[in-house]
């Protein structure tokens, strides 16, 4: 049976209760990272994925497609209209290359119909110790800085007071 991790209501990080249901392409698993991170998570899946001897042109539009709507705050819904406009591809195409991206691991899970498509993507271990990587890098150079990558805008992981605290 297809796991589908979007489902879950919210997702424990750090103590605190994020929520993000309304996200259709997530990152199935971010331990160790916060939400400043995911901006940088996203760049580095991504030049990840294009640097992958298997990836195909096919997977690189839907990898870069997937990175711009987890970078947009406004985002709710991806539908398969509008990846079939931006990634010039089919949706039997696009269901067939998110498989073969499960298949080689950039994609834990996805579902798609003919309306809509949900894609939890697949940061790895190695990829999670890069950004914790670059990260420390920023800070060396830039010490007083906010993480410059992060763009103030960026308000898609919500944070939520946790119930413990509230009681």
């Amino acid at each position: 049976m297809l796991t589908r991790p979007w489902q879950d209501a919210d997702l424990r990080l750090r103590g605190t209760k994020m929520t993000i249901d309304q996200r259709k392409v997530r990152f199935a698993a971010i331990d160790g990272l916060g939400r400043e991170d995911l901006a940088l998570a996203n760049e580095i899946w991504l030049q990840d994925l294009y640097r992958a001897p298997w990836a195909t042109r096919e997977m690189m539009k839907l990898a870069g497609l997937f990175v711009r709507y987890m970078a947009n705050p406004q985002s709710t819904t991806l539908s398969m209209g509008e990846i079939e406009i931006v990634c010039q591809m089919s949706p039997e195409d696009v269901r067939k290359t998110m498989a073969a991206m499960k298949g080689f691991g950039a994609i834990d899970s996805f579902f798609a119909d003919r309306v809509q498509a949900q894609v939890a993507l697949n940061l790895s271990l190695m990829q999670r110790l890069h950004v914790l990587e670059a990260k420390q890098r920023f800070a060396a150079v830039l010490p007083n800085a906010p993480a410059i990558w992060m763009s103030p805008s960026e308000k898609w992981v919500v944070s939520v007071p946790s119930v413990a605290k509230a009681a």
